[in-house]
């Protein structure tokens, strides 16, 4: 396989994680999403039940070891979810644990977890970020090694890296899933390696020339393969949403005159035709149209340069505004961070942008050195992840960037809410709150195509996106002439 970047930290606690797919090969989470982004199947869990609103008891699975040999257990589980918690180990997912006061080990498959309160998001914390599984032994024994050797229970170990280079997974022999489903010989490759190219047609050379077996293609690809007879092409929605990041504490865009006038500058439909090939679906809010927490009234913000030069001269920029910011610096975001920039400069608007790898993008977003920048975010599941990450205090990817208070007020609430339909209209209120106070740029929810080489057999496109995670997880591929 091929991606644009290496994939970065392979702790999914610390940052940048460049490839999640690819860390999802070697690390599994306690629950997963179902088709409509609830955490509804256990997976690594068996179950979770409540002995009162605040307190939780969760089974574990039997039969499941680490990649290191160390048992998936009830000590392991809580170890791991106490050094998120701890302040020293600079976990981005540490705020979205905040509701845990305590995790007792009940036996060695169970924990009874304590919570501050009534937490509505807690089995949706289990099946995002911070609910990975790692090996404790391999925590302990080098924290900071775990960045690089990530040791989980996944149907791939790690076996090699050169970063900038490739990443090496092996065959998992011991998978927990594979016995359990009475599959023995799942996962069906012997390895797979992701060969880091940053060139979109360079990949797609080598894929066309049988140098690789799959991959994700860019927009620009799509209708160039898709009748293509020696591939299967296939294109799907993805639960990604891109955008850009205001600075709403600091600089000129403490201003919402400001925030509007850049976000009614860019031409949302224009974007997604002209770089995106169609491949997108226009975005209104935050979460997916296709995402229960998602709220159905809102309507995309409307593309007017007329409104956005009459903004710009009420805020006393009438000759012009200049701003700062970073992207990274990937083929496919520097098309249409050119289209953006060109946009902008057509009300007098001059974003002086910086393509950046995501590492150095990091540091800059932690210093709030950026008026707008890159944004948007990778997988929107539990609707408390995003909300928390980008618009609480505590969230990973705040640092003082947003603090409004109606925002902050909500997004607790969410978390506190035990009820689905009530915890919905919360969100749908968020969604609201945020569009209106013009917190981000939201740009399109993603639609993926992907190619395979025609001797790749098992992806069923259609039931994938009627089921996601669990049927991606629990049904690998395999070759045509053997399984192996």
């Amino acid at each position: 396989m091929a991606a644009p970047l290496y994939i970065g930290k392979m702790n999914p606690n610390h940052w940048p994680v460049n490839d999640w797919i690819s860390l999802s090969r070697f690390l599994e989470r306690y629950f997963m999403n179902d088709g409509s982004y609830k955490p509804t199947v256990p997976w690594l869990a068996e179950s979770l039940t409540y002995e009162s609103p605040t307190v939780a008891i969760m089974k574990l699975r039997k039969g499941v070891t680490h990649h290191d040999g160390s048992p998936f257990n009830a000590a392991s589980v809580k170890y791991v979810m106490e050094w998120i918690g701890d302040k020293k180990n600079k976990a981005w997912t540490r705020g979205g644990i905040s509701p845990v006061k305590s995790i007792e080990v009940v036996d060695d498959l169970t924990l009874r977890w304590t919570l501050k309160f009534a937490w509505g998001g807690f089995e949706g914390m289990l099946s995002t970020a911070s609910g990975f599984a790692l090996s404790a032994a391999a925590l302990q024994k080098d924290a900071a090694g775990f960045d690089k050797l990530p040791v989980g229970t996944g149907a791939y170990m790690f076996e090699e890296a050169s970063p900038g280079n490739f990443l090496k997974l092996k065959r998992n022999p011991n998978w927990w899933f594979a016995k359990a489903s009475g599959n023995p010989d799942m996962p069906y490759f012997d390895g797979i390696i992701v060969h880091v190219i940053p060139d979109a047609q360079v990949r797609l050379a080598n894929l066309r020339a049988g140098k690789l077996d799959g991959l994700a293609l860019s927009k620009s690809q799509y209708a160039l393969v898709k009748n293509d007879p020696n591939l299967k092409v296939y294109n799907y929605p993805r639960n990604r949403l891109a955008g850009l990041r205001f600075n709403t504490t600091k600089g000129v865009m403490k201003d919402i005159r400001l925030r509007k006038a850049v976000s009614h500058a860019i031409d949302r439909r224009a974007l997604i035709i002209g770089t995106q090939f169609g491949l997108g679906r226009i975005a209104s809010a935050m979460y997916p149209s296709d995402h229960w927490g998602h709220n159905p009234n809102l309507k995309p913000v409307a593309y007017d340069p007329a409104l956005s030069k009459k903004l710009l001269a009420e805020a006393g920029y009438a000759n012009g505004l200049t701003i700062k910011g970073y992207m990274y610096n990937t083929s496919d975001i520097t098309i249409y961070t050119e289209a953006i920039k060109g946009m902008l400069a057509k009300v007098g608007i001059d974003w002086q942008v910086d393509m950046m790898a995501p590492p150095a993008a990091a540091a800059k977003m932690k210093s709030l050195d950026y008026d707008l920048a890159q944004g948007g975010w990778a997988w929107v599941l539990d609707p408390d992840r995003l909300a928390t990450g980008l618009y609480h205090p505590k969230g990973g990817f705040n640092f003082g960037r947003s603090n409004n208070p109606e925002i902050i007020a909500l997004v607790d609430a969410g978390k506190r809410e035990t009820n689905l339909d009530k915890r919905q209209q919360i969100y749908w209120k968020l969604e609201e709150v945020v569009y209106n106070d013009f917190q981000d740029v939201n740009l399109w929810w993603e639609i993926a195509p992907y190619a395979f080489r025609k001797n790749v057999m098992g992806w069923d496109n259609d039931t994938f996106k009627k089921y996601l995670d669990p049927h991606y997880f629990s049904h690998p591929l395999w070759f045509k002439d053997g399984k192996q």
